[in-house]
């Protein structure tokens, strides 16, 4: 029985077929190969239009390749992306690079941290009548622990990790609310198609990326850096530099609120564990 191709590791399965491809089908396969973690954050459209193809031809590259549809190759493209951790890894552990790897990333964060900045995002946070929190790829889960830290603050913050979710929310902004937007990269159309939405209501927008040069960062009113010179940019040690970010907005807020946070916490863990 032939293995599933989720198994099998996605530029092995892609490089083994190119050459059987149609000259269309190259064109998208090239743009993955040349961008693959920009591709873990863009639709289908988005890769077409990169690729100057139709839609229809990125769809069928899919199939060419082995792949079902869109959805699962990016799942087998995610599954490969964090195994390339670097040629300067060879002869060292897994383990032990991944741990290097991560100290540099939070050590090349605190280095990049400005603290007016920082504060200045801790105001629009306190102060928004509504956050919007985006994240796509993997930057999702961390876009998911943003909310669940500060929705136990009684903000009232809402989370989108689907693209066209994340445009139709910011839509319904107002300039009094405020769009918080993750992305390692910073390089999806999509997102930045949120964030031109939001930007017509005078919308502020907050955002943790590793990238200081895109049309993302230049959108941003509040912009954290999480530093990771790695050349894919959704590797663990990038998503730990994000992490780190997110436990020091909440801690930074929990301080704000003193008592009122502590009894809102209180709260959670009452409806858990009541007092006998």
């Amino acid at each position: 029985m032939s293995s599933s191709p989720l198994k099998k590791d996605f530029f092995t399965r892609l490089k083994t077929a190119y050459a059987s491809l149609s000259v269309s089908e190259k064109k998208v396969g090239k743009f993955i190969l040349s961008y693959p973690s920009r591709v873990v954050e863009m639709s289908l459209a988005e890769v077409a239009r990169e690729s100057s193809v139709s839609d229809a031809t990125a769809m069928r590259f899919s199939r060419s390749i082995g792949y079902r549809g869109w959805l699962e190759l990016k799942i087998a493209l995610i599954r490969s992306l964090p195994e390339s951790i670097g040629d300067e890894t060879i002869g060292e552990s897994p383990f032990r690079a991944i741990i290097r790897k991560s100290k540099e990333a939070l050590d090349e964060t605190a280095m990049a941290f400005d603290e007016d900045t920082f504060e200045r995002g801790m105001d629009l946070l306190q102060n928004a009548g509504k956050v919007l929190i985006t994240g796509s790829g993997t930057s999702g889960p961390i876009a998911h622990e943003l909310y669940n830290r500060l929705f136990r603050l009684g903000i009232n913050c809402t989370v989108a990790s689907d693209v066209m979710l994340q445009i139709m929310h910011a839509a319904l902004l107002s300039e009094k609310d405020l769009l918080f937007v993750i992305s390692q990269s910073g390089a999806s159309d999509m997102v930045m198609r949120a964030v031109e939405v939001a930007k017509r209501s005078y919308v502020p927008v907050m955002t943790i990326t590793g990238n200081a040069l895109t049309e993302l960062a230049k959108a941003s009113d509040v912009l954290l850096l999480s530093v990771c010179h790695e050349p894919n940019p959704e590797t663990v040690a990038s998503r730990i530099a994000q992490h780190a970010i997110v436990q020091a907005i909440y801690l930074s807020l929990s301080r704000r609120l003193g008592d009122r946070g502590r009894r809102l916490e209180d709260g959670i863990w009452d409806a858990f564990f009541p007092e006998a």
